[in-house]
């Protein structure tokens, strides 16, 4: 059927135009092919190589018409070996690359076509499936196209004809309109592939549409809403009764009828969002009656609303409505909540002027609702019994929406912005009952915060404390061992205190076993870095068994001792025992086998001075192969600087560290070291007229003097 104003189909005027090829694609069939004629040349034996081609070109009555032509290719020459209707075969597949094509007015077998490429026969079967499908529907309806959909009721009834397939003709006005409300049905309905089509249509056109749901779906009843009113000035409360599928633009017009208040200085805020016009309330969230908005009023220079405009646009808001013819449907009481702006309204304010209102009058109608700042003429009628103005509310005035927020209020009641760090409540103000309420539960909310907080702290701190009374942290979760690098079941890990790597037990085990240092690193290690925590004492204690744990202990003294520079160790055989050594004592008792030890002689003459021990070694030496070793062993001390005789007694003296003065243990002669002399002069501590003389004049007794005293 043709659009509405297109021409009629006429007799060809000249010759029909070539078909279109939609898709070719080359194929392997079977031989003998029953209802294929073989081609002039070819053999009666083996598969023949065909070409499937489908084209589709105009039919007399202006429908498609589908096209399946099987050819016969080879190196020189394409031969056409047959032609069907797609409406007179059935075509199926078998398989991913096997098709099937039955004549269904022959009685012959039907002809298998082998593809080479299973995306290829994917392809195929996808063309010719939706042309099939095409053909169907035009069976079907042969008055429509084969992708026209069913017909809808139109708003008045009447069956409304399906779009035309030649969506690329302009479409009248007329025809843009069935196609809206065609769209409009076939989305009401549900049907899915009419509002499609529609659509399609319509944006080929560009058509510039205004989709808008219908008033039957929001509630019907009437809400109560509050407003909180507010300008720069004061602020109020009021209650308008609106209906959810209210626009806020109609919304604006309301307010401006009701209390004068122009739409171009309303500002609406519902649910923390600055509303716009096409909205409807209900998509703010007003449902209910007590759901609350906000309006914030501009003044009349802020909104470039001048005094011409103002005075015109209420005047035309105070006109009666237009009178509308009767209607069953009740459009009468529809209209009172139109989302349309009254387009009549505004023609008989333009046809008859004299209607117009005094600025006064409308002025008086708002009562107490003194909120605006007044227009310049205002000044000019004032109102005959005017109110007196309402005090300035005390407050902040949020950055954001500019709401006045009372003054003890942490953030913007409306848009929850906080308030300024720089406003200080006034020591005047008094809170009402309301907001001391809303304070009481603030610090009833903090307290139960910090309360929470405090419960969260102890709890975590007792989980600390029954941690730190386990020996060992077991693993929480199933890991890998980076030692081993076999899988640990949870609690049979090791997690470090120090570090909070895992381990297993045996391989932390071998670490300690094996370790020569009196503390024991973590054993983590990657390609970039290397882990420099160390395993606690009682880490260590817990993983190895008291024999191990002893040699351990061990193995950390001996290398203690090692490293200590003033260390000495007992000189009676096989003992372990050692001190570390100051500069002020000379002999050290051994607390394993308690020998004493004399520290200057590095040997043990317990009951002897180190002269008499001395002596007794010169005597010995003679006879005994071991006492003439020590003797030998402190003439080599003394040759090579690191011993020397005492001055005064002649026994040999050892410096073990510090500074370079000494006293023998003999006869308590002072010594310095670097010279090799007394300290001080004949008459004793103090007398520098002998000795070293160090500091006589501010000069050291030799160049390297370390400070002799």
């Amino acid at each position: 059927m043709a659009l509405p104003g297109a021409p009629a189909p006429g007799p060809p005027s000249g010759p029909a135009p070539p078909p279109t090829v939609l898709m070719s694609v080359r194929v392997w069939a079977a031989r003998p092919l029953g209802l294929l004629p073989p081609p002039a040349g070819a053999s009666a034996a083996g598969d023949a190589l065909l070409r499937l081609q489908l084209s589709v070109r105009p039919g007399p009555a202006g429908d498609p018409l589908f096209r399946l032509a099987l050819r016969h290719t080879d190196a020189r020459r394409s031969v056409s070996i047959a032609e069907y209707n797609l409406k007179d075969i059935s075509y199926t597949v078998k398989n991913a690359s096997c098709h099937e094509l039955t004549v269904l007015s022959s009685s012959d077998d039907p002809t298998v076509f082998h593809f080479e490429d299973e995306r290829e026969a994917q392809k195929w079967w996808t063309v010719v499936s939706s042309s099939l499908r095409e053909v169907q529907k035009a069976a079907e309806s042969p008055s429509a196209l084969g992708s026209q959909p069913s017909a809808l009721p139109s708003a008045s009834g009447n069956i409304l004809p399906a779009p035309p397939s030649d969506l690329s003709q302009p479409l009248e006005l007329s025809n843009k309109e069935e196609l809206a409300l065609r769209l409009a049905r076939a989305i009401e309905f549900g049907d899915n592939q009419a509002a499609s089509q529609c659509a399609m249509a319509l944006a080929r056109q560009q058509a510039a549409l205004r989709i808008l749901l219908k008033e039957s779906s929001y509630p019907a009843n009437e809400i109560r809403m509050k407003v909180g009113v507010e300008d720069a000035m004061c602020s109020t409360n009021i209650t308008i009764r609106v209906l959810a599928h209210m626009t806020i633009g109609t919304l604006r017009q309301q307010v401006f009828q009701d209390y004068g208040f122009h739409p171009s200085v309303q500002r609406w805020v519902i649910g923390q969002c600055l509303c716009v016009d096409d909205r409807t309330i209900g998509s703010y969230g007003i449902r209910k009656d007590g759901d609350t908005a906000f309006l914030y009023l501009l003044s009349a220079k802020r909104a470039n609303l001048s005094e011409q405009r103002c005075e015109e646009d209420q005047a035309l808001a105070m006109l009666p409505p237009a009178p509308s013819l009767p209607d069953s449907s009740g459009a009468d009481e529809k209209r009172k909540y139109s989302t349309l702006p009254n387009m009549a309204l505004k023609k008989a304010w333009v046809a008859d002027n004299s209607g117009k209102m005094n600025i006064g009058e409308i002025s008086r109608q708002l009562g107490m609702l003194q909120l605006t700042n007044p227009l310049p003429s205002q000044s000019k009628a004032p109102p005959a019994a005017a109110a007196p103005p309402s005090p300035v509310q005390t407050g902040w005035s949020c950055a954001k929406c500019t709401y006045i927020n009372k003054p003890t209020r942490p953030g913007c009641e409306m848009c929850s912005t906080d308030r300024p760090a720089e406003y200080v409540v006034p020591g005047s103000y008094r809170p009402d009952e309301t907001e001391l309420w809303r304070m009481q539960q603030e610090e009833k909310g903090i307290l139960q915060y910090q309360q929470a907080l405090e419960d969260e702290r102890l709890q975590n701190f007792q989980q600390l404390l029954q941690l730190e009374e386990e020996v060992l942290v077991p693993s929480q979760e199933a890991m890998e061992c980076r030692i081993c690098y076999l899988p640990v079941a949870p609690g049979d890990g090791v997690l470090l205190r120090e570090c909070l790597h895992n381990f297993c037990r045996d391989c932390l085990r071998q670490v300690i076993s094996y370790s020569q240092e009196p503390q024991v690193s973590c054993p983590f290690r990657d390609d970039t870095y290397a882990c420099s925590s160390k395993l606690q004492e009682r880490e260590v204690r817990a993983l190895v068994s008291a024999e191990e744990y002893m040699r351990f202990l061990e193995r950390g003294l001996v290398a203690a001792e090692r490293r200590t520079q003033n260390s000495y160790h007992c000189k009676t055989a096989d003992c372990k025992g050692w001190c570390i050594y100051e500069d002020t004592v000379n002999e050290f008792r051994c607390p394993i086998c308690w020998a004493l030890n004399c520290l200057l002689c590095k040997a043990i003459h317990e009951g002897k001075d180190c002269r008499q021990y001395q002596d007794d070694l010169q005597v010995q030496a003679q006879n005994d192969a071991a006492a003439r070793q020590t003797s030998d062993m402190l003439q080599t001390l003394v040759q090579m600087g690191e011993a020397m005789h005492c001055p005064v007694c002649r026994i040999i003296v050892q410096k073990k560290d510090g500074c370079d003065w000494i006293r023998c243990t003999v006869c308590q002669t002072e010594i310095c070291w670097v010279t090799k002399g007394p300290r001080w002069g004949p008459a004793g501590p103090g007398d520098t007229s002998g000795g070293c003389r160090c500091n006589v004049n501010g000069q050291r007794c030799h160049p390297h003097c370390q400070n002799c005293h």
